[in-house]
């Protein structure tokens, strides 16, 4: 009767680790989808409370002007404010625009992410 007993836990304990590796699966594959989040249209929220505007910047109009302070080429403070404010930036409000978009970037994924498809377009 000792074999039987054994068959059956033996049963059980693969009934488990399938149970278990199903799990890992299913948490991995919404880990994947958490990194690629942001990256297409439709793979995020856009009324996230993330992605609301900053000094009345929004996501776009801010990769929208780091493009521009980027091929401006500017090398201070000054010269990336100047650039922004070209590219649409208020008047002043570079430094807490762009603090704050680096900020939401640095707490969440989606609006890296986002921030890098948009930003790709405008750098061209």
């Amino acid at each position: 009767m000792g074999i039987f007993k054994d068959l059956g836990k033996m049963a059980e304990d693969g009934q488990n680790m399938a149970a278990t590796a199903a799990q890992w699966s299913q948490s991995a594959n919404q880990y994947a989808d958490s990194l690629q989040a942001g990256i297409a249209e439709g793979s995020y929220d856009p009324n996230d409370p993330a992605f609301a505007p900053i000094e009345g910047v929004d996501l776009d109009s801010y990769a929208k002007a780091v493009a521009a302070v980027v091929k401006a080429g500017a090398k201070d403070e000054a010269g990336a404010a100047k650039a922004a404010e070209a590219a649409g930036i208020p008047k002043g409000k570079w430094a807490a625009i762009n603090d704050g978009w680096t900020q939401r970037m640095k707490e969440s994924r989606v609006v890296m992410n986002r921030y890098g498809t948009i930003y790709g377009q405008y750098s061209h």
